[in-house]
């Protein structure tokens, strides 16, 4: 190929240059030594919303007042971005002379469109904060608020599941918490999170036994859209990726099925998490802190649940003792409770020392939770400023005084039923519920063990 042939004649050069000035996303102006418009791309009739023959071939400071290319040509001096505004479009110009050959024969004006821009950045600008009120919220739902320094006690029983939550807070083991319900397993949970490194982090707790088996592993893996029917357009992140960098919380981890168990272990050993119908793995780093009622090593022994998820979560346990096992703390309880509850009026309300002796001869078979409800309930129903005996659910009353009820209620039949039956309690209690025991609470009232299977069958 000759070299001829690779260059281009005037006509070309200029028709190929025209076409490279309007295909720029810039716009364009050119103007001789007199200021007179020789060119204009249609970018630039674009940003400042004018026709070609407004301002081709005519005087750049009669069509466009106040330009500053002339200027520019004048003195030969370039200037660059300079903010316009032309109606509601808003641009920045860089200008220059044109020199060849030593002569100014004319300027350059190249503009851009910052207007979309300008919205686009407001629009950040509102997204940032938007999104830090929404990062604002998402912390405190998903925060622990308690500390150890918020739990109530004096009794050396839970005073040492405090220390050991303490100790076992410093290090990054998962933990699993067995104790009846309302014993306080997720305060101790907040606790040991707040007093962890990943106190910063998010606390995300589910209780396992609340939501249905069916819609556990979307709740806590998250799902892709259209993996099954009902799923949130656009998929939704699970509770595992909720809680990266922080501790994951599972109430009544003994209700967990099998399947999930499996997929919960290869999440703890691959320390990742793939969504339901996704196929992408996402790093993630948690604490787990599981709690429970039942007894895990005998589930492991029936097959209920895995043995390998066992191991990998019971790093530490911590039992906590049911209330009726630190009745000491129950005064001290009781009284936070009224305080913070008081009565109707908004008066302090103090505990009568009967009152007190009650609730500590109770076994209490809902934990601290029964107390705080009893309580409430005692300050609804007291009048005055202080909790007496006749304020306490009845179930209280007849349980620490079995001849109440005998005494004051119902017909003659029913107090002596009652009567029958509290005795009855009062000695298999004593004497326990084996064979035996019944003998020796038959030859006690002086009847037979058939008659008093008989009256168990009608009591």
């Amino acid at each position: 190929m000759s070299v001829g042939k690779n260059i281009l004649d005037a006509a070309s050069l200029a028709k190929w240059s025209i076409d490279i000035f309007d295909s720029l996303n810039e716009g364009l102006l050119i103007a001789d030594a007199e200021g007179i418009v020789q060119y204009v791309n249609k970018q630039y009739l674009r940003i400042i919303g004018r026709e070609v023959e407004e301002i081709l071939f005519r005087k750049l400071a009669e069509v466009r007042p106040g330009a500053m290319l002339p200027s520019v040509i004048k003195t030969g001096q370039a200037m660059n971005g300079v903010y316009r505004t032309d109606g509601k479009v808003e641009y920045i110009v860089d200008m220059s002379p044109i020199v060849v050959a030593g002569e100014i024969i004319g300027g350059v004006s190249i503009i851009r469109d910052i207007t979309e821009a300008k919205k686009m950045s407001e629009e950040l600008g509102k997204a940032k904060n938007t999104l830090l009120d929404l990062q604002g919220t998402v912390k405190g739902i998903l925060s622990a608020k308690y500390t150890f320094d918020d739990l109530i006690y004096c009794s050396e029983a839970f005073g040492a599941c405090v220390a050991l939550a303490e100790r076992a807070a410093l290090s990054d083991a998962n933990i699993v918490l067995q104790g009846e319900s309302g014993s306080g397993k997720e305060l101790i949970a907040q606790g040991i999170h707040n007093a962890s490194a990943r106190k910063h982090r998010p606390f995300v707790a589910i209780n396992c036994a609340a939501v249905p088996a069916g819609l556990l592993e979307s709740e806590l893996f998250g799902h892709t859209e259209g993996s099954f029917t009902g799923s949130k357009k656009g998929g939704k992140p699970g509770l595992l990726q909720l809680a990266d960098g922080g501790t994951l919380f599972l109430d009544e981890i003994g209700d967990m099925g099998n399947d999930l168990q499996a997929k919960l272990l290869r999440v703890l050993q691959e320390k990742t998490v793939r969504r339901v119908g996704g196929f992408a793995e996402q790093r993630i780093d948690i604490r787990v802190v599981c709690a429970t009622h039942q007894d895990l090593e005998l589930m492991v022994a029936k097959n209920t649940f895995r043995q390998d998820l066992y191991y990998r979560v019971n790093v530490f346990q911590i039992n906590l003792p049911p209330l009726r096992k630190r009745k000491e703390d129950i005064p001290l309880l009781a009284r936070y409770f009224a305080e913070n509850h008081r009565n109707p009026k908004k008066e302090p309300i103090s505990i009568s020392p009967e009152v007190v002796r009650i609730l500590q001869e109770y076994d209490w078979p809902g934990n601290v939770r029964d107390l705080k409800n009893t309580i409430e309930f005692c300050c609804t129903m007291s009048s005055g400023k202080q909790i007496l005996p006749e304020h306490l659910p009845q179930r209280l009353r007849l349980q620490t005084n079995p001849m109440l009820h005998f005494m004051t209620g119902g017909t003659l039949a029913q107090r002596v039923s009652e009567f029958e039956r509290q005795n009855i309690l009062e000695l298999l209690k004593e004497h326990g519920e084996s064979t035996e025991g019944k003998k020796k609470v038959a030859a006690i009232l002086g009847i037979s063990i058939a008659g008093l299977y008989r009256r168990l069958r009608n009591h």
